[in-house]
């Protein structure tokens, strides 16, 4: 009996040992598993939404370049062609048939394009810029820029990551900039040479 009752207490503690691992193992792999998910990885959606911003808004007030005006100008000019070119070929045919107005159509398309195409290549130069101030607060730096505004110069406020930075014109030569940079220093302005 003695025998019997041995093996059977080594059988019961073995399974008992066995039940309290599994346990514990369940019990684990809960705890892991709900860490886990807490901490998954999901792409925060507001970063996202601020690089949006940044990429579209950086300017907080832009005034009217003359530059764009002139690539208006020079867009006008080549719209007029095309549709110039367009209305003799028209009086030309009398009845043109219904292929042909699609042709006048894609015509009409492809000087959008082109446009698009040249305010690329223009954003791809490297613009230079001065500028005369950061701020932590976006009050000081439209006042600096009013200021300067004042005085006949092309100003912008642009926010930064934590600062609103004043600027002054937009340069396609580094010479440029500097050579306003030295008119601004002598007006008692701290200056930095920057690009855009």
């Amino acid at each position: 009996m003695r025998k019997a009752s041995r093996i059977y207490k080594r059988k019961s503690r073995s399974n008992l040992e066995t039940f309290i691992i599994l346990i514990g193992a369940i019990i684990i792999l809960g705890v892991a598993f709900n860490l886990a998910r807490d901490r998954s990885y999901i792409p925060p959606e507001k970063p996202t939404i601020v690089e949006e911003e940044k990429a579209e808004s950086p300017i907080i007030k832009v005034p009217v370049e003359s530059p764009q005006k002139e690539t208006v100008e020079k867009l006008e000019e080549k719209e007029k062609s095309p549709e110039e070119e367009i209305k003799k070929e028209v009086t030309l045919e009398e009845k043109p048939p219904l292929t042909e107005p699609t042709t006048v159509k894609t015509s009409e398309i492809q000087p959008e394009v082109e446009v698009i195409k040249e305010s690329e290549t223009v954003s791809d130069k490297k613009v230079y810029t001065v500028q005369v101030g950061a701020f932590s607060k976006e009050e000081g730096a439209q006042n600096l820029a009013k200021k300067i505004r004042a005085k006949g110069y092309q100003t912008y406020v642009i926010k930064g990551k934590t600062l609103y930075k004043v600027q002054v014109g937009e340069f396609k030569t580094l010479d440029e900039a500097k050579a306003i940079s030295e008119t601004l220093k002598k007006l008692g302005y701290e200056i930095w040479v920057t690009t855009r």
